[in-house]
């Protein structure tokens, strides 16, 4: 490996290096919405686990406490996330609807 290759490399960063470290994707609404579906569905199958987890532990099954509030906590998260994403959607929809045309 040649030192000065790794030179010539980092010296020709120009207008194509950075618009190739920043690539433009074609996204459409179908996209979003399937990200926001499969969040959703993930969100929901951490809460159940994690509330199967904790009837578990509650009933006298043999389940290790630190796998539970792990499951647990995974689940807080998940849903704080998903309710931070509402929240800013809900922002985004009333900017939206306070734009004057």
């Amino acid at each position: 490996m040649s030192i000065e290759a790794i030179a010539a490399l980092s010296a020709s960063t120009g207008p194509q290096a950075t618009a190739l470290a920043h690539p433009v994707r074609n996204t459409e609404g179908a996209d979003f919405a399937a990200l926001l579906g499969d969040g959703l569905a993930k969100t929901d199958a951490g809460l159940k686990a994690a509330d199967e987890n904790l009837r578990a532990m509650a009933t006298g099954e043999a389940r290790p406490p630190h796998e539970v509030m792990i499951s647990m906590e995974e689940a807080r998260m998940n849903l704080m996330l998903a309710v931070e994403v509402r929240n800013r959607v809900v922002e985004a929809y009333q900017e939206l609807i306070r734009m004057q045309l």
